[in-house]
């Protein structure tokens, strides 16, 4: 295979990787014998192959992948760089900024290697040092569109709802025709109490999209904080107009309801609510969740907030939000408590989202006699994020959880990170929605 015919080949894959036609572009790459290719041109040919198989859910045969060829060439930003996107997907966090940040030491001007930093400084929980490194992507040359919303939403994970908005106002100086991000501005002035100014922002996204479900939703809750009934009302008037999904006229019915002192009536909307959302999208369900685990925590109704956290659970939607306001109403406060990031294995059952280890753990796309009752899988790996005291608080708080939300033969698999936290509850922090599934023990 002659040189020109090798890179034709790359060029090719190039172009069906960003046409998002994966498989095809890993069959592209498929016929190439390395014995023909120079350096430049094996480093590419596997940067390519790993950023397919990453983006089909194979992070774990990406880096097998890469690894052999980092060991060559130690100084290839491109295998540091891609590597690490792989490690931060398969869940490997602390070896994913290790080689990250091995990428941007060897090209400080290499913007993708700064944003995915970022974002795995963001998974870490370590936001100053995640702004840090959007702002060196910025300055690399990195796309201002995709960064300085993601800047404003680690802006609001650390409190910082003035530098938020600051970001965010300036993001829509460039890309004024953005209407969720005028969505995303006004809630945050609305969460600061600046509810003209947040109505304005409403404005400008009406202008843009008066359709938005999510515009009306969000705008009458912001006018219901404002107490401005009338205009939730109308809100809310507008809502179901629209034909929005089911859960969404439910929760703001339940807002107005709430401020107007009926709370039993409240209750059932997020009752309908939930029952609604069971056949919407994902992120409308999480959301239901989320608003109905604050309502019944706040009015002190520990029989539907547990009920809720296990059905959180089973829906893979133990989110940050939820937790909280579950941990509030559970936990112990402490001055002085550490966050600890733990990944968590147990057998295998059904309604993981999942995340395979190889695209040749299903038997059935081996054997095209196999029964579909056949399980693919035996074991699951999942992280799972928990605020305690010490690591044996963590260790028992995380165990005692999983075996109450009726896990069969879990194990603590590695502590993966862990950062103090002051003045919080403990408890459970955050359960990530995706697991790896494995025909074995991952990892092993």
């Amino acid at each position: 295979m002659d040189t020109e015919r090798i890179r034709a080949i790359l060029d090719r894959a190039c172009d069906l990787l960003e046409a998002g036609k994966l498989a095809e572009t890993l069959e592209q790459l498929e016929p190439i014998d390395d014995t023909y290719m120079d350096a430049e041109d094996r480093i590419e040919c596997a940067v390519l192959g790993a950023r397919a198989l990453t983006e089909l859910g194979n992070a774990i045969d990406a880096v097998d992948r890469l690894e052999p060829l980092l060991d060559e060439h130690p100084d290839s930003v491109s295998l540091h760089a891609e590597l690490g996107v792989a490690l931060s997907e398969a869940g490997d966090l602390d070896a994913a900024r290790e080689v990250l940040e091995t990428a941007t030491s060897l090209d400080d001007d290499d913007d993708v290697a700064f944003a995915n930093l970022a974002l795995v400084y963001e998974k870490l929980h370590e936001f100053e040092l995640a702004i840090g490194a959007y702002d060196r992507a910025l300055k690399a040359g990195a796309d201002i569109t995709w960064v300085l919303p993601r800047r404003a939403a680690v802006q609001s994970d650390l409190g910082d709802y003035a530098g938020a908005g600051a970001t965010l106002k300036r993001y829509l100086s460039l890309a004024p025709e953005d209407a969720s991000q005028w969505i995303a501005l006004a809630i945050l002035c609305s969460d600061e109490r600046r509810y003209e100014e947040a109505y304005a922002h409403y404005a400008n996204a009406e202008r843009l999209e008066v359709d938005s479900p999510w515009l009306r939703l969000n705008w009458g809750v912001s006018a219901v904080h404002a107490g401005d009934l009338k205009l939730a009302r109308e809100q809310l008037s507008r809502l179901e107009e629209l034909g929005a999904s089911a859960s969404q006229p439910a929760i703001l019915r339940a807002f107005v309801l709430e401020e107007e002192g009926s709370l039993d009536e409240t209750a059932a909307c997020y009752d309908e609510a939930l029952e609604r959302s069971r056949g919407e999208h994902h992120n409308d369900l999480v959301y239901a969740l989320e608003m109905a685990m604050d309502f019944f925590t706040r009015h002190g109704k520990p029989e539907r907030y547990e009920r809720l956290l296990e059905q959180a659970y089973a829906d893979n939607a133990c989110t940050v939000e939820l937790c909280e306001a579950y941990r509030e109403a559970t936990g112990t406060r402490l001055q002085s408590a550490t966050w600890f990031s733990l990944l968590v294995e147990a057998d295998y059952r059904d309604g993981l989202i999942e995340v395979t280890e190889t695209e040749s753990a299903d038997p059935s796309k081996e054997d095209p006699t196999a029964q579909s009752a056949t399980p693919r899988f035996t074991r699951f790996l999942r992280n799972f994020q928990i605020i305690a005291a010490n690591r044996d608080d963590a260790t028992a708080t995380v165990l005692e959880f999983v075996e109450r939300m009726r896990e069969s033969g879990p194990r603590i698999r590695e502590f993966v990170n862990e950062e103090p936290i002051e003045n919080t509850h403990t408890g459970l922090y955050e359960v990530e929605m995706e697991s790896l599934v494995a025909p074995k023990s991952p990892y092993e």
